[in-house]
């Protein structure tokens, strides 16, 4: 199959376009929008950073959503039957990929896009020959399909994977129809999903209907990942490789993603933001006073969270999170990564490999934290002895002053209260991390009033597409 004849439908640069030099206009332009939009920020303030080879405008996309269309030629005239194959919206209209596999995915979502596409449209056999007059025949179902139950009234399928190549995938089926009516299907379908699951080198596959869900492979369904801290340079450096063996600088960073709540889509800008944030507040901690505590709004799974414990640069780290698979995963990355231990002490020096700062998370809404923090901090704190507050309650860390907030929000921005909160509260510092584009020249206009832009940094969030992600450092006004 030519690999240019696959379509990426609704992406503005196909491959067979130069994708470099798309990203680099479309980074360039983001930058010029920013300068003209009224955010006040200096041109010499704003970093780009976009693909610098075609390398990396392909293989990047860890979650991929495909429609399932059938292709009545898709298969052996000799045979019969319908093909099914992966499509994609462009206009409200389905259009298919041409392909069995999508080159914008990462390689193990690709490696099982091909197995699953093989093993759809597989005919059943009978030692080799589906002619065989042989009475067996009359046992096969009419269409003949291996996995036929598996084929039915399926309308959809969704990969999530690792960052990592060779780690983990999961495999999701959506169905326009209950995935069974009686018991007597409900077995042949799982018996399926198991066969299917080991065919197509699926970590766990998912089977959904309107109220109905089967599961086959490892359960519960979850992503792992891992990436390497190096923080024996000036400079930390992240990696998604196995690291060093033996070298006492290196420090792994271990994450478990629950396969139905928000992951960074794209591991390479993730891993760039990453570490643009580390260096950030290496830079913020070694120059600041103590105590140094680190407020982090919207923070998922902890993907920013447990290797910014791990370097030690505060003394503590609270995070928020609204959805509570989010709170919960990024609860148990804690305890992976032995983030949620008792309090460190900071000796106003980043040891090689400190020990990690104490994590403590919270479910909730931030606008809702941020307009409590602000009033307990003028009313609880005053009636109350902080002594006489438990430590890993919300009421105390919504009293207690923090140094430094990070960001995450999604694409509509931060919560009024979020921004009121920076602005009011007792930050010296902003990291703010965004993915859409109005949104954060909104939030800025409004933080320039406290705060100045020391560093924005544009990175190209989704190659072969109009979205990129800013990096923004704010500090107070003196």
């Amino acid at each position: 199959m030519d690999y240019l004849s696959i379509n990426l439908p609704g992406y503005e640069c196909q491959l067979e376009d130069d994708g470099v030099s798309h990203s680099t206009l479309k980074v360039e332009s983001a930058a010029e929008d920013l300068i003209s939009s009224g955010a006040s920020i200096n041109i010499n303030n704003i970093h780009q950073l976009p693909c610098l080879s075609y390398k990396e405008t392909i293989n990047y996309r860890s979650t991929c959503t495909f429609q399932i269309i059938t292709e009545h030629e898709g298969l052996d005239s000799n045979t019969g039957g319908s093909a099914l194959c992966f499509a994609m919206r462009s206009k409200r209209m389905p259009k298919p990929l041409n392909g069995d596999h999508f080159p914008i995915a990462t390689p193990r979502i690709q490696e099982v896009m091909k197995l699953v596409a093989k093993n759809l449209n597989a005919r059943r056999t009978i030692e080799g020959n589906l002619n065989d007059d042989s009475s067996e025949n009359e046992n096969l179902d009419q269409s003949g399909f291996q996995f036929n139950q598996l084929r039915t009234d399926l309308s959809s399928v969704s990969f999530v994977s690792s960052w990592n190549e060779d780690m983990d995938c999961i495999t999701t089926f959506n169905y326009c129809q209950p995935i069974h009516v009686d018991e007597e299907t409900k077995i042949k379908l799982i018996s399926e999903a198991h066969v299917f699951c080991s065919k197509c080198n699926i970590t766990t596959l998912i089977l959904r209907s309107k109220k109905m869900k089967e599961v086959a492979g490892r359960f519960p369904p979850h992503i792992n990942d891992v990436l390497h801290l190096d923080l024996g340079h000036d400079r930390i450096r992240v990696d998604l490789g196995r690291g060093e063996e033996n070298c006492t600088s290196i420090v792994p960073v271990y994450y478990h993603k629950p396969e139905d709540a928000f992951q960074h889509p794209n591991g390479n800008t993730m891993l760039q933001a990453l570490e643009w944030i580390l260096n950030k507040l290496k830079t913020i901690g070694a120059s600041g006073s103590s105590p140094m505590n680190l407020l982090e709004m919207y923070c998922g799974a902890g993907a920013h969270t447990i290797p910014i414990s791990k370097t030690g640069i505060f003394d503590s780290i609270v995070a928020v999170e609204l959805d509570q698979r989010l709170v919960d995963a990024c609860k148990d990355n804690s305890r992976k990564n032995s983030c949620d231990l008792g309090q460190k002490s900071r000796n106003g020096n980043i040891d090689l490999c400190p020990a990690p700062t104490t994590v403590h998370v919270f479910g909730g809404d931030a606008g809702e934290w941020a307009s409590k923090s602000l009033s307990r901090r003028h009313k609880d704190k005053l009636q109350t002895e902080v002594s006489d507050i438990n430590i890993a309650s919300k009421l105390h860390w919504q009293c207690e002053a923090f140094q430094v907030l990070l960001v995450d929000p999604p694409r509509a921005g931060l919560d009024k209260e979020v921004c009121n909160l920076a602005i009011n509260g007792s930050f010296e510092h902003i990291i703010y991390v965004s993915c859409g584009r109005k949104a954060l020249v909104g939030d800025l206009k409004v933080l320039l009033e406290a705060f100045d832009v020391v560093d924005c940094t544009i990175t190209d969030l989704f190659p072969r597409t109009d979205s990129v992600e800013t990096l923004v450092h704010l500090r107070r006004k003196i």
